[in-house]
């Protein structure tokens, strides 16, 4: 069908149309593969199927209709996404027949395969570069977070009403470097947030770039919500387009309302106005009255009217305060610009009334007249004093800078020495611990062992003395069984004797009397 258009092709399409194809002939046996399995479910008269054909090999148990419904959806999805391919590559086709068509049969055109070529910016290499300087950003970040800390810990301890610091966004601006601690730790955090949005706004324009530029259906997002996440490629275009709208509205919002209060400051448009209203005056005591008992509603309220009174005297006293430092403040403004303005237009009045105080132009002056310096001259001059000035002042800012980074490094090495010290305490600390325990184990171990030898020998003395106890009370009662057994066999004796005894005399007596009878 395309024989004759391919014929006439570049190497650099006929490598794509090799890559379409084979993109095209995946998608041709997933399609073979779903038809076959869309069969067996229609002829399936079970109300339940089992099919892995939708999760990646991945046996599971589906309703029939349900899995019907699901392939033939998924089979339209491939043959429209085959049938935009082949589009794709008649369209690029053409488009690369009709360059090579029109141009000259004399200028040959040889084009090669550029693997880093990039689809989203149709450039080789690719062009893509951050919005912003990420290891700048990164740096700064890091140095914010160190200055949280310090300022964080100060306002903790609670003892201390300023803070100094240079690290600070209205500092580097030409600000003061004296701060309240919690103001210092709201300024650091305000900018720590913004950098974390120039940074996240970086991480989600190049996953976004490498979305546009990516052919697959499927693409991993991480730059969202911190965790790597599968989506399909539309839907993260999707998210990632507003993701970085969100995040480029807040940052085009945040520096333009900057800008504008820098420049409104620049042009003293915060400048003191007195108020026209009256404000009514809480310093006067209220009139002496006669003690009265009320209820307990009217002292509380009279102690409450008491507490609002005094909280008004104080918030009055601290905007008198900062009304008339703020007065101060404009009228020291004003005065030196007056001074300003008398001073240069002073130095103007000299220089211009100079060549007639001089008497150069005289006519009775007998000094030569001084020549004519060119332009140019005039301009290498003023060149050579601005270079001068510029050394000046670059010495004397360099001076500022090696003074701040003295302090920096005095501070860095006692806080090295501190941890040190803390270092060596907590290792003694641990030592005398460990020779403690292995003393006292030490003593321990004596101490059971005499007593285990104090506890063995008492059981060995009472084992024998309860041995020679026991053998004296065995011959004892042997010696006692005995005699009672010689008296017994003595009494049973002298008993058996008087029994027979009387028994022949009883025999004798009935003798005597029978031979009576």
């Amino acid at each position: 069908m395309f024989g004759g258009i391919g014929s006439r092709l570049i190497v650099s399409n006929t490598a794509s149309r090799d890559s379409k194809a084979l993109t095209s002939s995946d998608i041709t046996t997933k399609c073979t593969k779903i038809l076959s399995e869309l069969d067996r479910c229609i002829n399936c008269k079970d109300k339940t199927i089992d099919s892995s054909i939708l999760h990646d090999n991945v046996p599971q148990t589906f309703a029939t209709e349900d899995l019907r419904r699901e392939l033939e959806a998924e089979l339209d999805r491939l043959l429209l996404q085959q049938l935009l391919m082949e589009e794709k590559l008649i369209e690029s086709s053409l488009v690369e027949t009709q360059g090579r068509i029109s141009t000259p049969s004399d200028q040959p055109t040889t084009c090669t395969i550029d693997e880093e070529a990039c689809s989203a910016c149709n450039s080789s290499p690719c062009q893509w570069r951050p919005s912003y300087d990420t290891a700048v950003l990164t740096k700064r970040k890091r140095e914010l977070n160190r200055e949280c800390i310090l300022a964080a810990q100060k306002s903790k301890e609670g003892n201390t009403k300023a803070i100094k610091s240079i690290i600070a966004r209205s500092v580097l601006n030409g600000g003061d470097i004296h701060f309240n601690p919690s103001e210092l730790l709201k300024e650091l955090t305000d900018e720590l947030k913004e950098i974390g949005s120039k940074l996240k706004l970086c991480k989600v324009d190049e996953e976004l770039h490498k979305t546009f530029a990516s052919t697959s259906e499927s693409v991993t997002v991480r730059s969202i919500h911190e965790f790597e996440t599968t989506v399909k490629r539309d839907d993260a275009i999707v998210a990632l387009e507003r993701e970085h709208n969100r995040h480029t509205a807040k940052i085009v919002a945040t520096e333009t309302i900057d800008d504008i209060l820098e420049w409104m400051l620049e042009g003293w448009y915060f400048g003191e106005r007195d108020t026209k209203m009256k404000t009514s005056s809480l310093s006067s005591a209220d009139e002496p009255c006669f003690d009265q008992r009320g209820s307990l509603m009217e002292k509380a309220s009279d102690v409450q009217l008491s507490s609002n009174a005094n909280a008004m005297r104080a918030a009055n006293a601290k905007e008198d305060a900062a009304e008339s430092l703020n007065s101060m403040e404009t009228n020291m403004r004003y005065g030196l610009f007056c001074l300003l303005f008398m001073y240069f237009r002073a130095l103007h009045l000299v220089r211009r009334e100079m060549a007639t105080w001089g008497g150069s132009n005289d006519l009775i002056t007998l000094a030569p007249k001084p020549t004519s310096i060119s332009e140019e001259r005039q301009k290498m001059i003023q060149e050579e004093k601005n270079v001068e000035f510029r050394r000046a002042r670059m010495d004397y800012v360099m001076e500022k800078a090696r003074v701040g980074e003295e302090r920096k490094r005095a501070r860095i090495e006692r806080e090295r020495l501190e941890k040190w010290d803390t270092k060596m305490k907590l290792s003694n600390q641990r030592l005398a611990t460990t020779v403690q325990r292995v003393y006292r184990g030490h003593l321990g171990r004596k101490v059971a062992k005499m007593r285990s030898f104090q506890l063995q020998r008492a059981h060995s003395a009472n084992i024998l003395m309860n041995a020679c106890a026991t053998a004296i009370e065995r011959v004892w009662r042997g010696y006692c069984g005995r005699m009672d057994a010689k008296y017994l066999r003595k009494e049973m004796a002298e008993f058996l004797f008087a029994i027979r005894e009387e028994e022949a005399n009883d025999e004798a007596e009935y003798l005597m009397q029978r031979r009576m009878w």
